[in-house]
């Protein structure tokens, strides 16, 4: 059964075999079904080179056989043929598996079922005049598999789109809604069939426009994304912009999102993205205008900034012993996002720390991060060393750094777990501390209740053992850190120790987080960022924050709560 693939422009990095070989017995074959594997090559629908220049596209390609387990392919062969681009471009090979003859070269396998990484170079011929178009043909066969044919039209110039720059706005508050009237200048030497749009908006701004020529789709976290086609006509060195803006809301959600967007000039009949929802609006155009300023590039950004806050709660814990083993435990801590706004930092580093002094008597011993990169969790917890260091995480002592994720939906948290080694002496009436203290420079939650920044650390069974986010006190026996200085009193009229961060390591250069003494053993840094709760202005070392050392199961848990699909409602 033969298998036409559509050429389609793609980002992959050498085709995939895709083949059910060696995986079991044989599936049954109904009738009209592929008796064997079939190849499908992968290439672009149209491939544009510039007056005079040498370009390397992309084309490779697969076998497939549907679930089956068929004979695996043998000698596969792709060949190149570019007569058709007589005084156009000339083909020549441009990889050890390749080899030209004339205006045709042929690859051959090497064992790895697919073609050679950019397997030619595509040169314009001197004089082809710009739009000359020709085709590139390509054929795939191989023993024991079906073979295909495809082909690239080629066209002398290209258009080139760069994107507009929108301006930040700031003073936003819920409800309101952002015009963003994306424009785009054709800095290419030919005119544009169609110009895609693709807009990705932070948690908390809301597509509110939503033309048939677009597709909406949500992203887990609640960032949604509009992916228009626009079909129109920009002559070289002429700008347009969309016909009517694009609108999105801010809502109850957003703390300081932003949109990012990008522009692409690409041929009437190019693929279209297929997922999303499309809009049921009028169609968006391209309307001519004179001026403005232009990125460098396709890629533009554009920020907002709002009244809103995102309050986060520290979470304490129980120490519990091991049954039988009373020197050996267990303690599970943390912190949540109350909202309403949702935290995001765009530049990936930790919107806050977990700052725990264990009581006195009580050391971390091994510490372990369960890694799910599609829920964005963060490194391991940092060993405290004073002065505004830290190292990587360390046994054996009291105080440490536990990084949270750069993004925390409302309602959803973090939860730290270590295990810990506690001295026969240790006063099982002790108690520890967890402070949230800011997370490297950048940021600001603008968290509004300094006094949920502190929870307590206690044994399992002691008095008094609430270990809530809102008690602001009870830490009296919160010690002292490794480095000898004041863990803080938390709640009980004590002040943290204060001071400025400073110092480095060779982990990187120390972020700073500042903050004076208050009521109930807090600071508060100004302009309503996170109190630093008696953190005695600790510095972060951003590079320790990203090293991740695994030493064992059974120590430090990193659990998030994510959402499949966030609401972006507010």
């Amino acid at each position: 059964m033969g298998r036409r693939s559509v050429a389609v422009r793609t980002g992959a990095v050498g085709a995939v075999v895709a083949l059910g070989a060696a995986l079991g017995a044989p599936l049954a074959v109904a009738d009209g079904e592929p008796t064997r594997s079939w190849a499908e090559i992968d290439a672009p629908a149209q491939i544009n080179v510039a007056g005079g220049a040498t370009i390397k596209p992309y084309v490779g390609y697969s076998f497939s056989d549907g679930g089956a387990t068929f004979p695996l392919p043998r000698n596969a062969k792709l060949v190149i043929d570019a007569t058709g681009l007589k005084g156009i471009a000339t083909i020549k090979a441009n990889n050890e598996q390749c080899t030209t003859s004339g205006a045709v070269v042929t690859c051959l396998d090497n064992g790895n079922l697919h073609g050679p990484w950019e397997p030619i170079t595509l040169t314009a011929e001197a004089g082809a005049e710009l739009g000359a178009r020709g085709t590139l043909g390509y054929q795939v066969t191989a023993d024991e598999a079906t073979g295909d044919e495809a082909s690239s039209t080629v066209v002398i110039g290209e258009p080139k789109v760069v994107a507009g720059k929108l301006p930040d706005r700031d003073g936003l508050k819920t409800g309101d809604t952002v015009e963003l009237p994306v424009a785009v200048r054709n800095d290419g030497d030919l005119v544009t069939e169609r110009v895609d749009v693709r807009l990705t908006g932070a948690p908390g701004l809301r597509f509110a426009d939503r033309p048939k020529n677009c597709r909406f789709d949500v992203e887990w976290d609640g960032s949604e994304i509009a992916w228009c086609a626009v079909e129109a006509a920009v002559e070289p060195g002429k700008a347009a912009r969309l016909s009517r803006p694009l609108t999105a809301e801010v809502t109850g959600k957003a703390l300081a999102p932003w949109i990012d967007y990008t522009v692409e000039a690409v041929p009437v009949d190019a693929h279209r993205d297929p997922n999303g929802t499309p809009g049921t609006g009028a169609p968006v155009g391209l309307t001519p205008v004179t001026g403005g300023e232009f990125a460098d590039g396709g890629e533009s950004s554009v920020s907002f900034g709002t009244g809103n806050h995102a309050d986060f709660r520290a979470r304490g814990g129980v120490i519990k012993t091991v049954k039988n083993v009373p020197t050996q435990g267990g303690l599970a801590f943390g912190l949540e996002n109350d909202g309403p706004a949702a935290a995001y930092r765009r530049d990936g580093k930790p919107l806050l720390y977990a700052d725990i002094t264990l009581p006195e008597g009580v050391t971390a011993v091994s510490n372990h991060i369960d890694e799910e990169p599609d829920q964005d969790t963060t490194g391991a917890c940092l060993t405290h060393l004073g002065e505004g260091r830290t190292k990587p995480f360390e046994g054996g002592h009291r105080r440490y750094l536990c990084p949270e994720a750069p993004t925390e939906l409302p309602g959803e948290g973090q939860t730290y777990g270590l295990e810990v080694k506690i001295a026969k002496d240790a006063d099982r009436t002790a108690k520890g501390v967890v402070r949230l203290v800011p997370g490297p420079d950048g940021f600001d939650v603008h968290d509004p209740n300094p006094a949920n920044d502190t929870a307590v650390i206690t044994f399992d069974g002691a008095p008094g053992g609430d270990t809530g986010g809102d008690t602001g006190g009870g830490t009296d026996g919160g010690g002292s850190g490794d480095d000898g200085s004041s863990g803080g009193n938390g709640g009980n009229g004590g002040s943290g120790s204060s001071g400025s961060a400073g110092g480095s390591d060779s982990a990187g250069s120390a972020g700073t987080a500042t903050g004076g003494a208050g009521d109930s053993g807090s600071g508060s840094s100004g302009g309503g960022s996170m109190a630093l709760t008696g953190a005695g202005g600790i510095g972060l070392i951003a590079g320790g924050a990203a090293v991740a050392v695994a030493l064992g199961a059974g120590a430090v848990v990193v659990t998030r709560r994510r959402a499949a699909a966030a609401d972006t409602g507010s």
